[in-house]
């Protein structure tokens, strides 16, 4: 078979993560998209669909929830020391001076939008991370792995013209079940592809007896924001309906009964506005303004009120009920259980692909294998008022420990930057603090 032979799914894969990157992108993104996403009308014609198109709108939705869940998890350092030989990664960690912090938000990003992405590693004079996305993974087995990627090429016929073309590279063994790594390339005249190159990394001269690539994947083969972007274009359906529906029944139209002429015969021109005045001398003829009155707009302005709050359900935990009143406490945790346990699921990924890089990057290095773990603590819980005094009455009825109070105060981040609660009691001993109601 040849080398651009994709494997079972492939395509399905694709389709479902383009979804989800151009609804990420934004509305130019979507209608730049045309009739995929937004169907024609029955008998429009290309100028009427261009109307129809331009008329619709799109509330963001994807992105923003991304950025949301990124920031979730990187809102804190992540725990990462390596020694002298791996340093230089917390600056660059793909050899063209992606820093530590970007590279995972980057990585956050593919299981979001893609659901899983692969990584790998090379070295030239230090080891380096090369991203490859889920589409650019176009086959795998256990003896390979094929990787798509563009090449620029001179055009022939204009030497002034870069034509971009698709490469494959092809990761997998030699006879002797050591690491190489095969370019395929199409040849001149369309006689399909053929190897143009091979290279066999070594590890301080030695061949390497696996493939230092790295897959990252989330619990579903389907990209965590894909449901987002199914009912947000749904939203974008609806919202061009009702823009196109408004456009053509907002305004009330002037109409006209009966034969409306001047004393010469002449069709008689009509005023319409403020401080205008008409006199018709048929006493049959009539003007009217015709108005739209109809159900459906009503309709379907609620179901796109509904599908914007299923989006806000989808990403984020609401807080708060549609009164404005507070949710129960238990409702309130099991909502933070819920959307803590997607967070937990993407940042222990990310952690183990870490890992496991981190471990093919030290043996490449020559160096110990550090710790990379990113922040767990995802939730602001500052405390609020009534919060922190009901935790007060717990303290000062001794249901609670003053280590326990003064941690809370911590993770409420209530106490200055950098304080522990066992600073916190060393400097209540110090200063005579007393807790205890007069």
């Amino acid at each position: 078979m040849p080398i651009n032979t994709t494997y079972e799914g492939y395509d399905l894969a694709v389709k479902k993560s383009t979804r989800v990157r151009d609804f990420a992108g934004g509305e130019d993104d979507v209608k730049g998209k045309g009739e995929i996403y937004l169907p024609k009308l029955g008998g429009q014609t290309q100028s009427d669909y261009d109307d129809f198109l331009m008329r619709g709108y799109l509330i963001p939705a994807v992105s923003p929830t991304a950025i949301a869940i990124a920031g979730a998890i990187m809102r804190k350092p992540a725990v990462f020391e390596p020694d002298s030989n791996l340093d230089y990664m917390i600056e660059d960690v793909d050899g063209n001076n992606t820093d530590l912090t970007q590279f995972i938000g980057n990585m956050i990003k593919e299981l979001l939008y893609a659901g899983a992405a692969g990584y790998l590693v090379e070295y030239t004079d230090k080891a380096v991370v090369k991203k490859y996305t889920k589409e650019s993974i176009i086959n795998v087995s256990d003896d390979y792995i094929v990787l798509s990627q563009e090449y620029k090429e001179q055009d022939p016929k204009d030497k002034y013209i870069q034509l971009t073309k698709t490469e494959y590279l092809e990761l997998t063994y030699d006879e002797a079940g050591y690491y190489i790594q095969n370019l395929w390339r199409e040849g001149d005249g369309k006689k399909g592809f053929a190897i143009v190159d091979t290279f066999m990394p070594t590890n301080r001269g030695e061949p390497l007896d696996r493939i230092p690539f790295v897959f990252t994947n989330a619990l579903s083969d389907d990209p965590l924001l894909l449901h987002l972007a199914n009912v947000n274009h749904k939203q974008y359906l609806q919202s061009t309906d009702q823009s196109h529906g408004l456009h053509w029944t907002a305004l009330a139209t002037l109409f006209l009964f009966g034969d409306l002429r001047d004393e010469s015969g002449n069709k008689k021109q009509i005023k319409v506005g403020v401080g205008s005045a008409n006199h018709i001398e048929d006493v049959e003829a009539r003007v009217e303004m015709l108005t739209f009155d109809g159900q459906g707009m009503s309709e379907l302005r609620l179901s796109i009120t509904e599908r914007t709050q299923t989006m806000a359900s989808i990403g984020a935990k609401m807080l708060f009920d549609g009164s404005g009143g507070v949710k129960s406490a238990e409702t309130s945790r099991i909502e933070a259980s819920s959307e803590t346990a997607t967070l937990s699921m993407i940042a222990n990924t990310v952690d183990n692909t870490m890992q496991s890089l981190l471990e093919i990057i030290a043996e490449w290095q020559g160096s110990s294998i550090p710790e990379y773990a990113v922040n767990k603590d995802f939730i602001d819980v500052n405390l609020d008022p009534q919060t922190l005094l009901a935790y007060l009455q717990v303290y000062q009825s001794g249901g609670m420990s003053l280590n326990s109070f003064l941690n809370l105060l911590v993770k409420g981040e209530l106490l200055p930057k950098g304080i522990t609660a066992e600073d916190e009691a060393d400097r209540v001993e110090t200063t005579g603090v007393d807790f205890e109601e007069d």
